[in-house]
């Protein structure tokens, strides 16, 4: 189970920090079928790649284990997407890039990788915006949509979007 938390920095400052971030206490379990308390310790870090736009780094994220139900959790900074390495302002602003028609920096393939799911989420993106009171409606241009969904992504603060959105229809912005 992943977990998404704020920071409060960056891809080079968490690097930096390492193992010495700020991580969040878990005491009781945060999976919704376990009622454990106090049952919940820290259990190592993995490393991932981190990617932005001018550096790629191995950052480690911090595992927890609870002892009663013996979920396995992972805290994800929020400026990652899950199974991504690259950052999530770096995924956005290539993609928002491609829909301005400028040229976005990185290869074609991977951007056309995440234009896809970008495109196959807007759906998902237009039910959380409507979900918190925004009554918009949909039409068949498809780029005018993905314009649309991007500005107001970007106003609402992308990683606040990310973290606010996860587990909206049982999934996460730009999963498969």
């Amino acid at each position: 189970m992943i977990i998404s938390h704020n920071f409060g920095i960056g891809l080079l400052a968490y690097e930096a920090k390492g193992e010495e971030n700020d991580f969040p206490i878990f005491r009781d379990c945060p999976c919704r079928e376990c009622s454990g308390q106090a049952c919940v310790q820290r259990n190592g870090y993995y490393c991932r790649n981190g990617i932005n736009e001018e550096d790629a780094v191995r950052i480690p994220i911090c595992r927890l284990l609870c002892l009663v139900c013996k979920t396995s959790f992972s805290i994800l900074p929020d400026f990652l997407i899950p199974y991504y390495q690259h950052t999530l302002h770096t995924v956005l602003i290539r993609v928002y890039q491609f829909l301005q028609d400028k040229k976005p920096n990185g290869s074609r393939q991977l951007l056309a990788q995440h234009l896809n799911r970008y495109f196959n989420s807007l759906h998902w993106i237009h039910s959380f915006f409507m979900g918190l009171g925004n009554v918009l409606g949909f039409s068949k241009d498809r780029t005018k949509e993905a314009i649309k969904y991007m500005k107001m992504i970007q106003d609402f603060d992308e990683a606040t979007f990310l973290r606010r959105s996860w587990g909206h229809l049982s999934s996460y912005f730009m999963a498969h």
